[in-house]
């Protein structure tokens, strides 16, 4: 220490601090705490009154979770002494429930965050490239907070439950996406709406900003039950629509095939459309995939799962032979009416500007009719 000056040098500073060099330089860099005198280009000496103010930063960051740039602007905006913590408590939640907030001081480096929760390093990775995650950096540290872990343990209970990871990190995504703008606009609305509305004391401001997270929270559940009702119905109610409207295209590219004088065609698309069998081997494999999630009959899973299979028989599908005017018309028929969630859009245009002209301009009608009636 240099006992003129009452200054300390990095490594004292950090030492007396009880972090490492490079989270003092770290901080240092982000204008948390600044040198008090330069005396070369890597030497610096820092006044004692920076151990009170990184203490109040890990503090502020570990227990309240609080960005370092909010941190940055409290300390510039006050001395560390005066600084007013209860409406900024509320914003950044810092009275959550101890279920929903377990050690909240604790922040964990990636390897022993995966190895509480079992999820590997490269799925921790992706989970915080989706947005779902938000570790913060201490040095070059990436530190993972209590929420993180939760994040974490919600992921691994859909893994241990069959969910693909990366379909939850799709799902997360979405939805972190959504609530991210939906947030930010509705915390701007609130601000400016409510907080700004009049003379609010920090203890009013806090108590609306409690009272409003409990009760979006209750809504946001509320009404996301209730669309995954109403969407999942949609969903089922498409399965049935679409076996409709494959009788309904099937009849007219039936119709069309015979107007061409194109029997043989006709006449299998008329076995498959009644599911008779044919007796060609990849004629009765079309036939069975064309029907085979209407057979499914009340078993959702197995009707969906039907529905995949199919969905991959007739993508890759490769219509030739003697029966190949029938497959493509199959084809084309399944994959442009199969339902959205499918994804196969693109692979319907493909078979249906594949098809001979006349049952092409067929099932083009009938489409035409099912969108304008949709």
């Amino acid at each position: 220490m240099n006992a003129q000056k009452n200054l300390l040098r990095i490594g004292e500073l950090a030492r007396e601090a009880g972090v490492s060099v490079t989270t003092v330089k770290f901080y240092v860099k982000e204008g948390l705490i600044r040198p008090a005198r330069k005396t070369g280009r890597n030497m610096a000496y820092y006044d004692r009154s920076c151990i009170s103010a990184i203490a109040l930063i890990r503090k502020l960051q570990r227990e309240r979770y609080y960005p370092l740039s909010v941190i940055k602007r409290l300390m510039e905006a006050a001395p560390v002494e005066r600084v007013e913590l209860e409406l900024l408590d509320a914003i950044h939640k810092v009275d959550l429930p101890d279920s929903e907030m377990p050690n909240p001081e604790e922040r964990l480096p990636l390897s022993e965050a995966a190895r509480r929760t079992e999820l590997t390093a490269r799925q921790i990775a992706r989970l915080t490239e989706c947005g779902a995650l938000a570790p913060v950096r201490e040095g070059r540290r990436k530190l993972y907070s209590a929420d993180d872990l939760g994040v974490m343990a919600l992921a691994k209970r859909r893994l241990d439950a069959g969910i693909p990871f990366e379909q939850t990190v799709r799902s997360f995504s979405i939805y972190e996406n959504a609530l991210r703008e939906a947030v930010r606009a509705e915390v701007d609305d609130f601000t400016s709406g409510a907080l700004m509305s009049g003379s609010v004391t920090a203890e009013a401001g806090a108590r609306m900003i409690r009272v409003s997270d409990e009760t979006l929270d209750g809504f946001i559940a509320l009404r996301r039950k209730a669309l995954n009702r109403a969407f999942g119905s949609r969903r089922l109610e498409d399965l049935g629509r679409f076996e409709t409207a494959l009788g309904q295209a099937m009849a007219r590219v039936e119709a069309a095939l015979h107007a061409a004088g194109q029997e043989r065609a006709m006449d299998d698309c008329l076995a498959v459309h009644a599911g008779k069998p044919v007796g060609e081997r990849l004629l009765d494999e079309a036939a069975a995939h064309f029907w085979g999630f209407a057979r499914a009959g009340g078993d959702i899973a197995r009707a969906l799962a039907e529905s995949v299979r199919a969905r991959d028989f007739f993508v890759a599908l490769e219509p030739a032979g003697e029966r190949a005017a029938a497959l493509a018309c199959l084809k084309a028929v399944w994959l442009s009416l199969a339902p959205a969630v499918l994804g196969c859009a693109e692979a319907g245009r493909a078979a249906l500007e594949a098809l001979p002209e006349t049952p092409a301009a067929a099932l083009r009608a009938f489409l035409a009719e099912r969108d304008k009636g949709a």
